[in-house]
């Protein structure tokens, strides 16, 4: 494999949004994001610790509901990240998310009807009358973002259009939705944050196994047949040795690093378990060390290296 098409491939499995292992974590909201959208329930509040993979769920969750649904069902995505507290640009950004040619043109009550007819107009054209609106770091959205977007589900509802808005954020939003019942907001509680759901990493070896089984078939959404084990362990591969083997071995890092630092309640983020993963691969595969199959004390080095600890320590000082 050549220099380019090796850095390639380390960037697709550590940090590509179009390299989603669909873990267990994912597969469980999955399932629940489709109850909520069967059932058209309004909104609900998806958190939980930072880089444990929200927006590759939101990516994967949106991509099955295309799969099921196909144009019968509007789909949107809504990044907050370099969200303005501003009407104008509230409305601005929703009519690029929803590839408007207008979305920078007139003021704020224009934008506001321009989006509106067209989210109305998306969804009188199929049998399901709906619209799904993921918002990702929803925890950045302030007070009148939700009187905005409770102002847009109460204008599609009079046009008989249900809309469905699942707010992913981390766990600062369940701290909104907390604030908003002390303050008795619960016209924005009932039509946006009603039902919730705590998002996790990677909390078992069940989860272990789950992705690294994907190291050992073909990569998807990446040029060429390529499976990680066969290139980066070829000789082991060769003798039927699969990454999925080394699960136990590798949650019992994660675990024995936990228990010596007393860290408590956690979940390992996938950001961290991933670079673990790749971190063996680039230093300890082929074009590293050259080994033939990663030991205990490889995993262990892995982990070690894979950021999880700083991110800890980082948390727990702030």
């Amino acid at each position: 494999m050549k220099q380019d098409e090796l850095s390639m491939l380390y960037t697709h499995i550590s940090s590509s949004i179009d390299f989603t292992i669909p873990t267990v974590a994912i597969l469980d909201l999955a399932k629940q994001v489709n109850t909520w959208v069967t059932d058209g329930e309004c909104g609900a509040i998806i958190y939980g610790r930072p880089r444990i993979g929200k927006t590759r769920a939101i990516l994967y969750i949106t991509n099955e509901l295309k799969k099921k649904y196909g144009k019968s069902l509007p789909i949107y995505v809504l990044n907050m990240t370099d969200h303005k507290p501003s009407e104008k640009y509230f409305y601005s950004e929703m009519l690029k998310m929803i590839g408007h040619e207008e979305a920078h043109k007139g003021t704020a009550s224009m934008m506001k009807e321009r989006l509106i007819n067209s989210l109305i107009s998306d969804a009188r054209e199929t049998q399901y009358r709906r619209v799904v609106l993921f918002i990702d770091e929803a925890f950045l959205l302030t007070e009148k973002d939700f009187i905005w977007l409770m102002d847009i589900h109460n204008n599609l509802d009079k046009c008989n259009v249900h809309l469905t808005v699942l707010l992913f954020g981390t766990s600062e939003l369940k701290g909104i939705k907390t604030t908003f019942c002390r303050a008795k907001r619960y016209q924005i509680v009932d039509r946006l944050m009603i039902e919730e759901y705590e998002y996790k990493g990677i909390t078992s070896v069940k989860d272990a196994l789950a992705c690294l089984h994907n190291m050992d078939i073909p990569l998807t959404n990446y040029e060429g047949n390529i499976v990680l084990t066969e290139v980066f362990f070829p000789q082991a591969f060769s003798d039927t040795k699969r990454l999925i083997s080394c699960a136990n071995i590798l949650w019992d890092s994660f675990c024995e690093l936990i228990q010596v630092n007393n860290i408590p309640d956690f979940d390992i983020p996938m950001k961290y378990f991933m670079k673990a993963v790749t971190y063996c691969l680039k230093n300890y595969g082929t074009y590293g060390k050259g080994i033939y199959f990663p030991t205990k004390a490889i995993w262990e080095d892995a982990v070690a290296n894979s950021g999880y600890l700083k991110s800890i320590q980082c948390t727990e000082s702030r």
